[in-house]
């Protein structure tokens, strides 16, 4: 490892919107996996087989991800270039009478193609996720702090080729992550100012493929009433906006993906920075795993030999690196704050978005009141959901435990909340897919780096029971996905249906490939569900 790493920065005031080169155009398009551990990640598989099944994957400018659908976004957008996207997404089958249980390719829903995305949530549950983070504690000696990090290693990322443990360095990856390798390349880029590095230290993205946003979130203290602040990784990562009233001061802009964990050394001039590296180097496993961290510390509440599995990350900010050393902070799943990963592109002023809402939380009626995901209550300034109160201004009450720190998410204006309520609900009553479309004002939101003061297009896409789906599949197919999803399809439960089997991940995503991409329309005269997806693009 060089002594000292040359890498980039790029500050950015609180509010971004005229930064040349930072912002998207407003016709640019966006789309949002959320997260949902297994459910979302195979929710997202389908929507990235509709879309690329439509030839709509090139005109997509970013794909914001978080937690399982992190696991999705960082495998497709670094797929290898030997394995083959039809393969690791699989084939769209629009008719879903032709789909059997057993049989052949693309039909038969008791198997899937060679490194397909969807064997991922096959090798994963408490069992054998218990196994494997013993095995990194007790034969290779990893910390508790770096055992969730090795367990998506592992079990995420190993089977495609971007997970590499090295036994001459404690077992961890000894891979940086970055763009292209012809961005590396580039005169005066990461490989020409450290002349000690090479390609063969970078995971790179080997296709064409949307820019990526993955979407974690780190507490600015350890007191019981800290607050998350939002933290995104690409080739460069961090806090983008400066919080100057946290102590210390956190954000301010983003740097080379390479300097996470590093202590800021000096300024070398055009944005330049000399760094001097971390511990280890900072792989996909770390932010993959940051972005999914709910899973961690769900274990590390269950078993007290695993405190501290939570991750944790060496981090200085951009606005004020001259003054404020690198401090450790704890790090929270993207969910924790915002789990849609819609909020950051918001950021960039992405005009329309296609937004994955691969919740397991179903529609439903509570009286008077449509009950909706509770990721989406707090985009509205709204608490989600409570029987007896129903849905609660944050301007009025700043809630408590976990919803309190949802409350700096409002993008759009309240009075616009109830419009999409009606919405999802109208469809789902029709036995239609979830799909919505929707034009909101967007509210500026300091917290997320939001201008505001303009408008964004938005499809939204609700993952929920489509009878229009299931009353086309035979009987021998309903009774076998009954049985492989526990009677949960298409809503499998985040933490406790962490394991699927290959039958259910087959159906829910042929159900996602069938509601965006089908020739299926509700009634005559009425769009389809593949007319839907294209009047996005136009």
């Amino acid at each position: 490892m060089p002594a000292n790493l040359n890498t980039s920065f790029l500050p950015l005031p609180a509010v971004h919107s005229t930064v040349p080169g930072v912002q998207a155009l407003p016709s640019s398009i966006g789309l949002c996996l959320s997260g949902g551990g297994s459910r979302a990640l195979t929710c997202a598989m389908g929507q990235l087989r509709a879309l690329d099944s439509l030839g709509l994957m090139d005109k997509i400018f970013a794909i914001s991800s978080v937690s399982g659908g992190t696991w999705a976004n960082s495998l497709y957008t670094y797929l290898p270039a030997s394995i083959s996207d039809a393969d690791f997404l699989g084939a769209p089958v629009l008719d879903p009478s032709l789909l059997t249980v057993t049989g052949s390719l693309p039909f038969a829903l008791d198997q899937l193609p060679p490194n397909n995305l969807g064997t991922v949530p096959l090798g994963l549950g408490v069992l054998s996720d218990l196994g494997e983070i013993l095995k990194l504690k007790f034969e290779w000696g990893y910390p508790n702090s770096e055992l969730w990090q090795g367990l998506i290693g592992h079990s995420v990322l190993r089977p495609f080729g971007l997970w590499s443990p090295d036994p001459n360095h404690n077992y961890f990856d000894q891979h940086y992550f970055s763009w292209t390798e012809n961005f590396l390349k580039l005169p005066n880029g990461t490989l020409a100012r450290n002349p000690s590095l090479s390609t063969s230290d970078f995971y790179t993205v080997s296709r064409k493929r949307p820019f990526m946003v993955f979407n974690t979130a780190l507490f600015n203290d350890d007191t019981t009433s800290a607050d998350l602040v939002p933290f995104e990784a690409n080739f460069m990562l961090g806090v983008r906006q400066p919080f100057p009233s946290t102590q210390p001061t956190i954000g301010g802009g983003l740097m080379d993906s390479m300097a996470m964990t590093g202590a800021y050394v000096k300024d070398l001039g055009n944005n330049d920075m000399l760094v001097a590296p971390g511990k280890r180097r900072y792989s996909l496993a770390d932010i993959v795993g940051s972005s999914s961290a709910a899973f961690a510390q769900e274990l590390e509440e269950e078993h007290p030999s695993l405190n501290g599995l939570v991750p944790r990350y060496g981090y200085f900010p951009i606005a004020s690196r001259k003054t404020v050393a690198e401090k450790t902070f704890r790090f929270a799943d993207g969910g924790s704050l915002e789990n849609l990963g819609l909020n950051a592109m918001l950021a960039r002023g992405v005009g329309r978005v296609l937004v994955g809402i691969n919740t397991d939380e179903a529609l439903g009626m509570d009286g008077n009141e449509i009950i909706v995901s509770s990721d989406l209550p707090p985009l509205f300034g709204l608490q989600p959901y409570v029987k007896g109160k129903g849905y609660v201004p944050y301007s009025q009450d700043p809630g408590t435990g976990s919803v309190r720190l949802f409350r700096h998410n409002q993008v759009f204006p309240t009075s616009s909340f109830a419009a999409l309520q009606r919405a999802l609900w109208a469809r789902r009553q029709a036995g239609a897919p979830v799909v919505v479309r929707q034009t909101l004002n967007v509210l500026p939101n300091a917290w997320f780096g939001v201008a505001g003061n303009t408008s964004v297009d938005i499809l939204w896409m609700y993952n929920d029971f489509v009878p229009a789906f299931w009353d086309q599949l035979t009987w021998e197919v309903k009774g076998a996905i009954d049985i492989a999803g526990h009677l949960q399809f298409p809503l499998y439960n985040t933490f406790t249906m962490l394991k699927l089997d290959t039958v259910a991940v087959s159906a829910l995503a042929h159900l996602w490939c069938w509601n965006l991409a089908a020739d299926w329309r509700p009634a005559a005269g009425q769009p389809s569900n593949k007319e839907v997806v294209l009047g996005m693009f136009n």
